[in-house]
């Protein structure tokens, strides 16, 4: 997706949630956002908004004391996700949709702002998530590719819901014939999306089948960006590609690919334009089938 005028608030809000996680005094906080105001300034209407993201967030890094303002956060949506983790995983043992239950689960996971800041039923969350359909669904043509998928790419989101990826992932692995799992995560830290330091944290690259790939979240490291050729060429080169959440949505969206499918709960009024359903709703979209 590219830059809308109504994006520019939501960064500045953005600048100043992360400026409150860095711990910065009234001046930091004062400074960072002007800066990000005028990195707004110089956008460009064809920058994709992913990357307008990146930038706002790497103004507050450097402004901040800390590498990785939303590191406690991270660690408590964590801890908060695991202890929920086997009860959910019982549940999915029990069904007989196990792989389509597992989507709904990660999915529900997340709509949940599994941070301290906001008070969530998280377990009735999950469990009413669990158990909706998804608003726009695409899951047969899923299925069809999945029969006969040798290597997956699976693009992640925020750290919280990670961990009922990981349940969708071993059910994918557990489903199909899949040889090979690329789990994509950002190279460094960006909001509270999972990092290669989290992923490992957690024993994603332990999995069977499963390996790590990074993109870049904005430092200018060796990883390619969300929206680069090199990640183009990521997506045709696998049988079957999972995109988890708005923000991959945004970037990956302009790829029209017959096995890229978009996993997100509509969380802003733009994304709801763009895909046609409302704010609040799952959806499970074929990049080719997308609206417009």
């Amino acid at each position: 997706m590219k830059i809308k005028l109504d994006c520019f608030p939501c960064y500045v809000n953005q600048a100043l949630e992360a400026a409150e996680y860095a711990n910065m005094n009234q001046e930091k906080k004062w400074n960072t956002v002007l800066t990000v105001c005028e990195e707004l300034a110089k956008v460009e209407r064809s920058e994709p908004s992913a990357r307008i993201g990146q930038k706002v967030h790497k103004i507050v890094r450097d402004f901040s004391n800390t590498e990785d303002p939303y590191r406690e956060q991270k660690e408590k949506s964590n801890e908060i996700a695991l202890g929920y983790l086997e009860e959910f995983r019982d549940k999915l043992a029990e069904s007989e949709e196990k792989l389509n239950i597992a989507a709904r689960l990660a999915a529900a996971g997340n709509a949940i702002d599994f941070g301290p800041r906001r008070e969530f039923d998280v377990e009735g969350e999950l469990k009413r998530g669990m158990n909706e359909e998804f608003e726009i669904n695409h899951w047969e043509k899923f299925l069809e590719q999945l029969e006969t998928a040798k290597e997956i790419l699976y693009f992640t989101d925020n750290s919280g819901e990670i961990i009922y990826d990981r349940l969708f992932v071993e059910q994918l692995l557990g489903a199909s014939e899949v040889e090979k799992l690329n789990l994509v995560v950002k190279q460094g830290p960006f909001l509270n999306d999972v990092t290669e330091e989290d992923a490992v944290d957690l024993g994603l690259d332990e999995i069977n089948k499963v390996y790590l790939r990074t993109v870049d979240n904005g430092d200018g490291g060796n990883s390619p960006g969300l929206w680069s050729n090199e990640v183009e060429k990521w997506i045709e080169g696998h049988d079957l590609v999972v995109s988890k959440g708005q923000a991959n949505y945004e970037g990956l969206s302009t790829y029209s690919k017959e096995n890229l499918f978009f996993l997100l709960v509509i969380k802003c009024p733009l994304v709801e334009r763009a895909v046609g359903a409302d704010v609040g709703k799952k959806v499970f979209i074929n990049a080719s089938d997308q609206p417009g």
